[in-house]
């Protein structure tokens, strides 16, 4: 029986997403979410995280990076290449729990790129869940879940930003890691 908030197992996929306030790990689920996962997967080996900082930080919301053209929100593209994106994959397991790693995208279909958050609050947010009933677009693809690391996730939802959610000092994601557990 499959639990998003289960540590990882032999043979999964797990993040090592170590930034200048820390290091945090996730499973990440491409046998469940397919190319939403697999993305990831790819531009972090790619090394396109490694220098990205997390550029719109809110404090019981989430924090959003994943931006290494532009480095301020507007920029990034999927794994295939510049211009590229991918579309949504949503899975009834999977939800915005705290430490969820989901994408950012446009209010379009098939426009996920290479920005992402992780959910900030111990309730969540899964008003941002993908509705039952909803279009194409409508709400946002799960493709991991944090497993240690949450007092860094807590750290970086703590500094100080400015009207636009930017943090007054750089937070970078110094190198994200694949690793398949042993």
């Amino acid at each position: 029986m499959f639990n998003q908030l289960d540590l990882p197992k032999s043979g999964e996929t797990i993040a090592i997403i170590k930034t200048n306030h820390g290091e945090m790990r996730a499973r990440l689920f491409p046998e469940i979410v397919g190319e939403c996962a697999t993305n990831f997967i790819e531009l972090a080996q790619q090394g396109k995280y490694d220098g990205a900082p997390f550029h719109r930080i809110i404090k019981g919301f989430m924090i959003q990076g994943g931006d290494f053209t532009r480095r301020n929100g507007t920029g990034g593209h999927a794994a295939q290449g510049p211009n590229s994106t991918i579309g949504d994959k949503y899975d009834e397991r999977l939800t915005h729990l705290r430490g969820a790693l989901s994408w950012a995208k446009t209010m379009m279909p098939h426009s996920i790129g290479s920005q992402f958050f992780i959910v900030h609050p111990a309730e969540g947010t899964h008003f941002l869940d993908h509705p039952a009933k909803g279009g194409p677009a409508e709400g946002y693809s799960v493709f991991g879940q944090l497993f240690d690391g949450f007092d860094v996730l807590d750290d970086i939802a703590s500094v100080r930003t400015d009207g636009q959610d930017y943090p007054y000092e750089d937070v970078l994601i110094e190198s994200v890691t694949i690793e398949t557990v042993a």
